[in-house]
Order: C-alpha cells, then sequence, then structure tokens
C-alpha cells in the first residue's frame, strides 16, 4: 500500500510551485510598476521645482516642495503697477434758485368784431380796390355818377361801353380788366372766388 498523502503526490507539489512563481511574477511586476510611478512622481517634483524657481516663488537651495504643496500652495500674485485714475469730474455746486414762477393763464385775444363798411362820404370810393383801377380812373368814374363798387357791379355791357367812352385813354382797361365783372364778386363778398380769378386782393 502506498503510504504518499495527496500533497506530497507529485502533480500537487508541481501546482504548488507554478503558483508560487506566479505569485512571484506577479509582486515583481507590481514592484516595478510602483519604482516606475514613483520615479515619475520625483520627476515631477523636479519639474514642479524648477517651474516655481524660473517663476520666483521658490528659491534655490529650498527643500524640494512635494507635489500636494505644489497643487496647495496659492500662487503669489504677480504685483502690477497701478494704473493712474483719471480725477473725478467736479460736480457743479448747487445754487439755490428760486422754484419758478407758475405760468400765466393764456390770454385769449377777443374775436374781431365784424363790422359793416363805413358808409361813403364825401370824396370816399371803394372803386380802387379793383385790379388796375387806380385813383385818377375812380375820381373819373365819380364823375360820371358811379361813386362806388356796388354800382359799377350794375352795370350792364352797354352802360359799362359809355362809361368807358368817357375815360380817355383809360377806356380800354374797363374791359381789360373787367373792372364790371370784379365789381360783381366784391360786391356779393365773393373774395375767395375773386381772389381765385384776379389774385389777392
Amino acid at each position: 500500500m502506498d503510504s504518499t498523502s495527496p500533497l506530497q503526490s507529485p502533480g500537487f507539489l508541481g501546482v504548488l510551485t507554478t503558483a508560487h512563481l506566479v505569485l512571484i511574477a506577479v509582486l515583481a511586476v507590481v514592484t516595478i510598476i510602483g519604482i516606475a510611478y514613483g520615479m515619475k512622481l520625483a520627476r515631477a517634483r523636479r519639474q514642479a521645482s524648477r517651474e516655481l524657481e524660473d517663476a520666483g516663488h521658490l528659491e534655490r537651495g529650498d527643500a524640494p516642495v512635494s507635489e500636494a504643496e505644489v497643487v496647495q500652495r496659492p500662487a503669489t500674485p504677480v504685483e502690477r503697477t497701478p494704473e493712474p485714475v483719471a480725477p473725478a469730474p467736479a460736480e457743479p455746486i448747487a445754487t439755490s434758485v428760486a422754484p419758478p414762477a407758475p405760468a400765466a393763464e393764456p390770454v385769449v385775444p377777443p374775436a374781431p368784431v365784424v363790422t359793416a363798411p363805413p358808409a361813403p362820404v364825401a370824396g370816399y370810393t371803394d372803386l380802387t380796390r379793383l385790379k388796375g383801377l387806380g385813383p385818377k380812373v375812380a375820381a373819373m368814374l365819380v364823375e360820371q355818377g358811379i361813386p362806388d363798387i356796388a354800382t359799377l357791379a350794375r352795370l350792364d355791357a352797354a352802360q359799362a361801353d359809355a362809361v368807358a367812352a368817357q375815360l380817355g385813354m383809360f377806356a380800354p382797361r374797363m374791359a381789360k380788366d373787367r373792372w364790371v365783372e370784379q365789381a360783381q364778386f366784391l360786391a356779393a363778398g365773393d373774395i375767395a372766388g375773386f381772389e381765385a380769378k384776379f389774385g389777392k386782393l
């Protein structure tokens, strides 16, 4: 009868030896990774120290700064020369001003009073309101019994020709300037119609 136990069998020992080798290999890999990571951190610390020295935040010969201190230590603010500030404009001195007087109520001009034209007096005639009819011709018309516009407006064509014949060198002006027609507009009070045909009074 074989007295070898299962733990002492060659197959079991082979498996155990293989497991030991695998474990050793894993530990070796982890150690190598740890060394590489440590070297990487050391390089990063040296790089950070050089950058701090270049920036003037760390004097040469200082103890190396750990990565945590590099992250946590706030960077010293760079001093800046203050920019000149323009002086604020002087505020105007408030002076006491009397309150404005209340506005006076607008004065409404009285409506114009329409009065009738004055009655003709001796030597007065309104014939000179007609276009082209001056004081000299007006006096000649008065001598013929035509003292005003209303009388001239009532003349028919034959009467107007008879009056014009007495005006000498001014005779053609009666028909040319249409004095009777002008007189008819004014006698009727149609100023707009007069101005539309003969111009502004």
